[in-house]
């Protein structure tokens, strides 16, 4: 018998970002219920321009999404500014780096471990001169790596290039699977993910904050605690396809429980 049979696993994330994981989930047997909760749009403001054109002032760029990678290349394609050959980018995961490759540019830093506390930390353990630094983001992000740079004393600049928006179409599709138990997992690849979840199902009796809850990370896992969900997992590796291995082993050891 295949390992998620019979299984429904809801998916949250964007319907472009998807596909890839509902397919590792349908291939092992389950049903992926996807429920985007979240948008993303550009933002292109007079601010971000003024932060672009001086672009050759940096030595490094910061991208800590895919999401980033996308919207910054695209506010560069708007605006006709090309990259600095000096300039260096420094990412987090395996998603960012094939993002920023199909850009045409390599990572020149990764850290072993994909978040934002050990990125930091690494980075800065091979040199405390690395000269200016622009931390790309969303709106949502949070301020890990803007309060490791001020504690370097490091001269960086934060650029917002994309916006962070709730998605309520699905709210009654949720609502109505969680009061009849047709969930049998929750699925989220970012604290964002966990507080649009929470926003829908708020007022709601049946929250599902009881099922296994498969996190990609440790600051999503954290979120998830704070926000009361009781069983919550997260991979050794930080990735997509171990969430999906981490969901594959839970419930084939679920009968030995």
């Amino acid at each position: 018998m295949e390992p998620l049979a019979g299984k429904s696993v809801l998916v949250t994330r964007g319907k472009p970002q998807a596909s890839a994981f509902s397919e590792q989930i349908e291939k092992a047997g389950g049903v992926a219920v996807e429920t985007p909760l979240l948008t993303f749009q550009l933002n292109d403001t007079k601010e971000n321009y003024h932060i672009l054109t001086k672009l050759h002032d940096y030595s490094w760029v910061f991208l800590t999404s895919s999401n980033g990678v996308k919207f910054f290349f695209e506010l560069l394609r708007r605006k006709g500014i090309t990259v600095p050959e000096t300039l260096h980018f420094a990412i987090i995961g395996q998603k960012t780096e094939r993002m920023l490759k199909a850009f045409g540019y390599a990572a020149d830093f990764m850290p072993t471990t994909y978040d934002a506390k050990t990125m930091g930390k690494e980075f800065f353990s091979r040199s405390n001169h690395v000269g200016p630094i622009l931390y790309v983001r969303g709106n949502r992000s949070r301020d890990v790596l803007p309060h490791i740079f001020e504690e370097k004393r490091v001269f960086f600049q934060s650029i917002t290039v994309y916006d962070t928006l709730l998605l309520k179409e699905g709210k009654n599709k949720l609502l109505d699977m969680l009061k009849r138990e047709e969930l049998d997992a929750l699925t989220f690849t970012s604290p964002s993910t966990i507080q649009a979840y929470q926003s829908l199902v708020k007022a709601a009796e049946f929250n599902g904050k009881h099922l296994p809850c498969f996190c990609i990370g440790p600051t999503t896992a954290e979120k998830a605690e704070r926000s009361g969900f009781i069983n919550v997992f997260v991979p050794k590796q930080y990735t997509i396809d171990h969430m999906v291995e981490q969901i594959i082993q839970y419930f084939s050891e679920e009968g030995k429980r």
